[in-house]
Parts: structure tokens; C-alpha cells; sequence
């Protein structure tokens, strides 16, 4: 559950840890990473705040989970500043809109739910959603597992100056 001194300090920390394990990172440090993958897609439907439903090219269904962020819950409990991020993000992402689905090679290719993990890319202006999504507040930075994704550092920006706007759910919850 989302309230605004547990979900500030719960972020601040994890980018705080984020930025501190991106930097700290030396060549002896370094993997082998993937190299980034992209497709196209189209928007079938917003499940929530950070997952979309998509058509894949080949015809194919899949369920995508945007990388690096966490928005309130809107299932299983209703949380302060749930129901706008879905807003956003269904305003964002209305049914039928083409994107491109881009893969972190820092970051696993699907999560335990079997969910495409992707930065969702609005076709029509390249514009990153995830991003959007926390530039208005209505998303948190999310590192899973203390591996910070490639954007980490970008979107603590957007994150920082949607904190000091008072923007989406750090001005509402």
C-alpha cells in the first residue's frame, strides 16, 4: 500500500541505491549483456498503470510490464493515486496505438508472470511512456533486485522534478 511517507522514502532509497550501483560499476564489474531488442506493437488494452496488453506483428497476444517504473495498485486494494496513473496511462496508450516494445539488456526479457519487460515507445512522437508516466507523477523509479536498468538515471530526473512539482501521487497521496 502506497501512502506518501512509506512510498518517498521507500523511492528514495531505491534510486538512491540504484544510482550508487550504476556508478560504483567497473570493467571488472561489467557482464555480458544482451544487446537491446525492439518489435512493434500495437496497444490493445491498459491493464494498469505500468502494463499494457499488445498485438504483437506475428498476431501474437502478449502482456507487457514497463521497465523501471511502479505505479499504485488498482487490483487487490485500491491505492492513493491507482486509478489516475491507469488514466494517464490509458490517455497515453488509448486501444490501437502503434508502439515499439524495447528490451533492456541489463534486465531480464519477462518477469515471474510471464510478462514482457519493455520500455513502451509511443511510435507517433518516440516518445519513452515509462518515462511520461513518471515525469507526471504517476509512476515511481522501480529498480528490481537491486540491478538498476539502463534509464535509471534519467528517469530519477524525471522522478526529482515530479517530486518537487508536487505532481501525480507526490502531491496527491
Amino acid at each position: 500500500m502506497l501512502r506518501r511517507g512509506s512510498i518517498q522514502a521507500r523511492v528514495s532509497v531505491v534510486v538512491a541505491g540504484a544510482l550508487l550501483l550504476a556508478l560504483a560499476a567497473t570493467p571488472a564489474d561489467a557482464v555480458a549483456v544482451r544487446p537491446a531488442l525492439g518489435q512493434r506493437a500495437t496497444i490493445t488494452k491498459v491493464a494498469d498503470g505500468d502494463t499494457v496488453n499488445v498485438r504483437l506483428r506475428s498476431g501474437r497476444q502478449a502482456r507487457v510490464r514497463l521497465i523501471g517504473i511502479d505505479t499504485p495498485e488498482v487490483y487487490s486494494g485500491i491505492e492513493c493515486g491507482g486509478p489516475q496513473a491507469s488514466r494517464s496511462l490509458e490517455r497515453l496508450l488509448p486501444s490501437g496505438t502503434p508502439v515499439r516494445l524495447v528490451s533492456d539488456p541489463t534486465q531480464d526479457s519477462v518477469d515471474r508472470y510471464g510478462r514482457l519487460l519493455r520500455y513502451v515507445i509511443k511510435e507517433a512522437k518516440n516518445a519513452d511512456v515509462n518515462r511520461i508516466q513518471v515525469r507526471r507523477g504517476w509512476a515511481a523509479v522501480y529498480v528490481y533486485n537491486h540491478n538498476p536498468f539502463k534509464r535509471v538515471t534519467s528517469y530519477g530526473a524525471a522522478q526529482a522534478e515530479a517530486r518537487a512539482h508536487n505532481r501525480g501521487i507526490w502531491g496527491l497521496c
